[in-house]
């Protein structure tokens, strides 16, 4: 049944074609970060000139992303993603070259946020696809969802695995230089793909804010920036929590990929099945659930223990993403399908910018069960929020249609 699910995503021709190409281009997502991490330290001898390089690179990408998004709803998806492919290899380029030559840290942020920024919006691309090519079947996007955000926490657990082998065998020039060409293939093969090429968002938005526009977006935002936190501090707490038990905090790594893997497993899991009811109440339940899991991480009391309570909180993660961007196709104006969906990335880069932030001086001053216990406030705090303000979420001419409803049975 799994199976067949799946594979109806790939039944409208051309669609495999972009999907391996989609695959191919968005290997490199889970290789910059950590690949400009290494390339800084190993020319730099600077973990501080390392961690600003690597954040230039994420602050880049996360700004810029609905930017980016914007234009590809008006002015199409080949548009966009050919000049930001070309402009993003040139600027990885440009970050070997200066690394090498031990050049000034300005300059090397300044090249990193540029191919950050330039960093190809493939997988908002393919959603787009998806939402018009299965317009009318909401059960086969709900599977496509789950399938995209599998992809990304599969590519989160290989990509870093990928940039540690190439660094060993060439250096961390050459896992970065993989990587973008990785990116430029995918992205090129993609952009020229007819799907690519004839996909059109249908109604250009001449609205000021886009895809914001929408109250429903807004809200949307707003609950998904503090449970982005929980990930930030996830990245600083887990190495803290090593060294606590006495490990290396480089293990860190291997609870971090227990987290990924049980997303994977539950993404999996969820995109197979049919679902029935409203969306937006399945949004709210599995939004429940992934904050409720994340409470045996409070208990956890070994490098074991917390292994398993990471699998556990990874459970919900994908489902809820999946359904999170099915509510933004319902939610959103027309003609702004690709901005919305990378306003969703930008919120929890900056959530998770936020709690690392926050992580690292709880960890600095109290213990890392604190840190844990924020990791936990987010995301309850996000709950929240949707559920305070969950009428946003219902399109505009639904409300009407309900508001006119209850005026007729008070009548």
């Amino acid at each position: 049944m799994a199976l067949s699910a799946y594979g109806r995503l790939i039944d409208p021709p051309g669609t495999a074609r972009l999907m391996l190409m989609m695959l191919l281009g968005r290997i490199p997502i889970g290789i910059f970060g950590l690949a400009i991490v290494l390339l800084v330290r190993d020319h730099s001898g600077s973990f501080a000139d390392a961690g600003a390089a690597s954040a230039a690179w994420a602050i880049g990408a996360g700004v810029v992303a609905p930017v980016q998004g914007r234009l590809v709803d008006r002015f199409g998806q080949p548009a966009v993603l050919i000049p930001s492919t070309l402009i993003n290899t040139a600027a990885i380029v440009g970050v070997v070259i200066v690394a090498q030559a031990e050049g000034a840290l300005g300059l090397l942020c300044a090249l990193a946020a540029v191919s950050g920024a330039a960093l190809p919006p493939i997988g908002a691309c393919m959603r787009s696809v998806w939402a018009d090519v299965f317009a009318d079947d909401e059960q086969v996007r709900n599977t496509a969802y789950s399938f995209d955000s599998v992809v990304a926490e599969v590519f989160f657990i290989l990509g870093p695995v990928l940039t540690t082998v190439l660094a060993a065998l060439g250096s961390p020039s050459l896992a970065l230089l993989v990587g973008a060409g990785l990116s430029f293939l995918g992205t090129l093969g993609f952009a020229t793909g007819e799907l690519a090429r004839r996909w059109r968002s249908g109604h250009a938005s001449r609205q000021r804010v886009g895809a914001l526009s929408a109250r429903g977006m807004r809200t949307l935002m707003i609950a998904t920036l503090p449970t982005g936190t929980s990930f930030g501090v996830l990245e600083v707490a887990m190495p803290a929590f090593a060294v606590q038990e006495g490990h290396e905090a480089a293990l860190a790594g291997l609870l971090l990929a227990a987290m990924a893997i049980g997303s994977v497993a539950g993404g999996l899991w969820y995109g197979a099945r049919s679902w029935s009811g409203p969306v937006v109440a399945r949004y709210l339940w599995l939004h429940v659930a992934f904050t409720a899991l994340l409470l045996p991480l409070l208990v956890a009391g070994s490098m074991a223990q917390m292994g398993v309570a990471m699998v556990l909180a990874g459970l919900f993660l994908a489902p809820t993403a999946a359904a999170g961007y099915l509510m933004i196709d319902r939610i959103t104006p027309p003609g702004t399908t690709t901005e919305a969906t990378t306003w969703a990335m930008t919120a929890n880069v900056a959530g998770a910018a936020i709690g690392a932030a926050l992580g690292g001086l709880v960890i600095q001053h109290t213990e890392v069960v604190w840190a844990l216990a924020l990791a936990c406030a987010g995301p309850a705090l996000g709950t929240v929020i949707a559920l305070a303000f969950r009428r946003d979420f219902e399109p505009p001419g639904e409300l009407a249609h309900a508001a006119t409803v209850a005026s007729e049975q008070r009548a």
